[in-house]
């Protein structure tokens, strides 16, 4: 029977300090980091709407509903009526009235009305006091009939209001996404800077037992520098992890309009399960067709340009209207007299135009024929579009989850890894370089375990906005 090989003089059979390596933890990953301690925390439905009520990019939006708003008010109130009071005084003349405009809905007809009380004392009449009073209907047969001229500038005020109002609801949409990713970018940095800070742990503990191993001749120069630039590597990812994680909070505070400096951190939260179960995606597309306000926005401006080519080519008509005069116009001593021995006319007359240059109106009316074709394009280029990034919501997410599940194998097998590489370096069977192979190779994998669940996260959210179903007030509600 064979004995073992004698140890050589002067060295020991075994390190008998040898610090002990530390074993890696598969569910570390997936384990809840809290915020630097002492700090006031925010969770992310109270975040979300931190953004939604002071973001400066929704306050921009706000402000350009609140604009369209006042436009639309003064579009209304063209059809007001419009007094103006009159008073002149000069000498020996005393002149006073009022003027009256109304514009007539639908007909796109206008009533005028002016009244005029004038005095002049020193003239030598026998009436020195004249009341004036005519009213005239002016009603348009071709060009200006109907509702479309009438309310066009109206409509398009409205139509300007409600596009507002559409892009601050898509603009809460992506600031909620926003919000959502800056939150679990923060809650990423902290579980790669767990994982940075257990790397360099045993890292460190490696590099103490090469040493102490060289101290009695188990190991060589070279296991203990390369135990050491891998302790240098640790600490180098450990420093940038800090750094990415200080951008993240500043990031998520950025979102909500708060300081750089301020201490206010996202709260503690579980990266998030990958089991959820999605429609197919034939559904998703048709919802996202109905539902996107892009689609539904793209779809208004065809009608915008129509209502556009008809007026145009309504503009293209002889200017033909309908005139209904009243006139009274009396002399007295006084306004009383004057009034009562005035002389009513009625006068029914039709007054036409027809300008011949008509170059200016053909154009108008060429190039609203083709917004009308640019509009129906944008239509359909839009619907393949809105179809394209369902499908690539779905895809990515399909794709995350499966990328998830094979990444946590990885783990796992990295970890086996690694503690089979200390054992075979613990018994003498080999140098540290396994183990420094196995420990590269167990932090990719985290670091990609960790980056995989919380795109998972925000990928989930993003489906929602690219199938029109995300209600920011419901996802996000206290």
């Amino acid at each position: 029977m064979a004995q073992a090989p004698a140890a050589p003089p002067g060295a020991a059979a075994a390190p008998a300090a040898e610090p002990a390596l530390p074993s890696a933890e598969p569910k570390a990953p997936e384990r809840v980091v809290g915020p630097t301690p002492g700090a006031p925390t925010i969770g992310l439905g109270a975040a979300v709407r931190t953004a939604l009520a002071q973001g400066f990019t929704l306050l921009d939006s706000q402000d350009a509903v609140a604009a369209s708003r006042w436009r639309e008010k003064a579009a209304v109130a063209e059809f007001f009526p419009s007094v103006t009071p009159i008073y002149q005084r000069g000498e020996g003349r005393t002149a006073f009235g009022v003027d009256l405009s109304q514009r007539l809905p639908w007909t796109g007809g206008t009533l005028t009305a002016t009244g005029r009380y004038l005095s002049e004392p020193e003239a030598d009449t026998p009436f020195p006091r004249t009341t004036d009073l005519r009213l005239l209907l002016t009603q348009p047969l071709l060009r200006g009939l109907g509702p479309n001229a009438t309310f066009f500038e109206l409509t398009n005020a409205r139509r300007a209001l409600q596009g507002q109002e559409r892009t601050l609801a898509l603009t809460r949409q992506r600031t909620a996404v926003e919000v959502a990713a800056a939150f679990y970018g923060v809650i990423a940095q902290r579980q790669l800077l767990e994982v940075a800070r257990q790397s360099l742990e045993r890292t460190e503990a490696l590099q103490k037992s090469s040493e102490a191993r060289l101290e009695v001749g188990l190991a060589s120069k070279l296991d203990v520098f390369r135990a050491e630039l891998q302790a240098a590597q640790a600490r180098d990812a450990m420093l940038r992890s800090e750094s990415s994680l200080a951008t993240a909070l500043e990031r998520f505070r950025a979102l909500l309009a708060i300081p750089p400096g301020d201490p206010v951190e996202p709260e503690a939260a579980a990266l998030p399960a990958t089991d959820d179960a999605f429609e197919p995606v034939e559904v998703l597309v048709g919802r996202a067709l109905e539902t996107r306000l892009e689609l539904v926005e793209a779809r208004d401006q065809v009608g915008d340009a129509e209502r556009s080519a008809s007026l145009a080519k309504q503009n293209l008509l002889p200017q033909v209207d309908l005139n209904v005069g009243v006139t009274q116009l009396g002399f007295g001593s006084s306004f009383g007299t004057a009034w009562t021995a005035g002389d009513k006319q009625v006068n029914v007359f039709l007054s036409a135009s027809y300008p011949l240059p008509q170059a200016s109106q053909r154009a108008t009316r060429a190039t609203a024929l083709i917004e009308v074709a640019a509009r129906e394009r944008a239509v359909r280029q839009r619907e393949l579009e809105v179809e394209q990034d369902v499908r690539q919501a779905l895809r990515e997410l399909e794709q995350i989850r499966q990328s998830v599940a094979l990444q946590r194998r990885a783990v796992e097998v990295a970890d086996q890894q690694r503690r089979l590489a200390v054992l075979r370096y613990q018994r003498g069977l080999g140098s540290n370089f396994d183990v420094v192979d196995a420990e590269s190779s167990l932090v990719t994998a985290r670091s990609a375990l960790v980056q995989l669940l919380t795109s998972y996260a925000v990928a989930r959210l993003d489906l929602k906005r690219t199938t029109g179903t995300l209600d920011v007030d419901t996802e996000f509600a206290p």
